[in-house]
């Protein structure tokens, strides 16, 4: 779920005959006897109060206040709800109330909603509010944020997504704040769009020139042929287990299901293509990758679980690939695995070399200094920062490049020097 700012409930948003008390320094009795709802007023005001009070600083009269709150019937919250000009109020109801039914909808189709709201709703919600929400365009222009709720949120329907980033990508709006942005674009518009957008972010275009549009139709990306299984009928590292794989992809239940299933789940131990599935589990997870689409795959890649990852970082297309490199969820445990696997794609071994974030911790480095697909220099960078006892180890190693192996001896021996003198 994205994070997006919380709007604020002004004192004097409040009727101003109740501010005084409903206010910090009010008596707390007072307080509490308005948040108990047994003052009356109009539902308008009524909601407003008992939303402002929801986040006292007394636990007793916030609480009662969200009690309150609950416990109004449902044909007077929703009528409240469907006038109120309180953009505060409306947040407050969405974040702390919106597994009322019904409510998030009513909260959406007002206008007065804002888009920070939105973009919460979207990034945390669930079912037909989620397609509510992309079909209302202007808000998405005017508050990208909100693409990026709906893309990261797993109950968006696959696609939901891909008519809201084609729309996006077409109107021009920027969501490169979107990790793997282009590589989403190039999954739905295609190579061609991708470039265009890459040049444009590139280049400003000066006052009164408008850079020109996007193609209306890319041309369609020819399908890779997929590679047969091995004899053994063990996964192979394309993701193709021998099933064509269909345009359309997996279906919206079984995909949306597989990203409900991310939570708490680790890459394997191991990224060799040869290891045994443990369980029909985890055989019927290649299976499920193998029907996606690359959208599905570019999405999965950056959202998905550990074990989601470790597959598709094994995809034969640099689109799929490179986004689980982009994934947020990605941890050094898993960036260590990529650094050590000798059956990655070589380009993949020298983003990780390259990327100071993750060279930065000790082990990635020791993993990459011994890999063959290492570019050279990097490799003899990090064998300089590791300890005696692994520089031995690639020393007297025969699975490590011959010049690794020298150069370990030879560093070895100038430490020893060192120490003699």
């Amino acid at each position: 779920m994205i994070r997006v700012d919380i709007v604020p409930i002004p004192l004097e948003s409040l009727p101003y005959a109740v501010q005084a008390a409903v206010g910090p320094e009010a008596p707390t009795e007072r307080r509490l006897t308005i948040a108990r709802a047994v003052v009356p007023m109009e539902p308008v005001d009524l909601l407003a109060v008992l939303a402002f009070l929801s986040s006292d600083r007394n636990e007793d009269v916030a609480r009662s206040a969200r009690e309150s709150i609950d416990n109004v019937p449902w044909n007077v919250l929703s009528q409240a709800v469907r006038i109120h000009t309180n953009p505060g109020v409306l947040d407050r109801l969405a974040r702390a109330h919106g597994q009322r039914q019904g409510l998030l909808e009513l909260v959406i189709a007002n206008r007065t909603t804002a888009d920070e709201t939105v973009a919460f709703i979207a990034g945390s919600a669930k079912g037909p509010v989620l397609d509510q929400i992309a079909a209302n365009q202007a808000r998405i222009s005017r508050f990208p944020r909100i693409v990026e709720g709906l893309y990261y949120n797993s109950e968006t329907r696959m696609g939901t997504v891909s008519i809201v980033l084609e729309n996006a990508v077409r109107m021009g709006i920027d969501l490169s704040h979107i990790p793997g942005y282009l590589e989403i674009v190039e999954s739905i518009l295609g190579p061609d769009a991708a470039r265009r957008l890459k040049a444009k972010q590139a280049f400003v275009a000066p006052v009164g020139e408008e850079m020109a549009p996007l193609p209306e139709e890319p041309p369609p990306e020819e399908p890779e042929a997929p590679e047969s299984p091995p004899e053994d009928g063990r996964p192979v590292t394309t993701i193709v287990l021998g099933e064509e794989i269909t345009e359309e992809g997996l279906d919206e239940e079984s995909f949306s299901g597989l990203m409900a299933e991310q939570e708490d789940v680790e890459a394997p131990e191991e990224l060799e293509p040869d290891a045994e599935p443990e369980a029909d589990k985890a055989a019927a997870l290649w299976k499920k990758v193998a029907r996606m689409s690359i959208a599905q795959k570019v999405r999965a890649a950056l959202l998905g679980s550990g074990e989601v990852r470790a597959l598709l970082i094994r995809d034969t297309r640099r689109l799929v690939y490179m986004s689980v490199l982009k994934s947020p969820r990605l941890n050094d445990k898993e960036v260590i695995l990529y650094a050590r696997s000798r059956n990655l794609n070589e380009e993949i071994i020298r983003s990780i070399a390259f990327n100071r974030d993750w060279t930065k911790n000790y082990a990635v480095r020791h993993a990459l200094a011994g890999n063959p697909k290492c570019p050279p220099n990097q490799a003899m960078t990090f064998l300089r920062t590791l300890l005696n006892r692994d520089v031995k180890h690639l020393a007297q190693s025969k699975d490590v490049p011959g010049f690794i192996a020298r150069n370990a001896k030879q560093l070895l021996q100038l430490r020893e020097e060192g120490k003699s003198r």
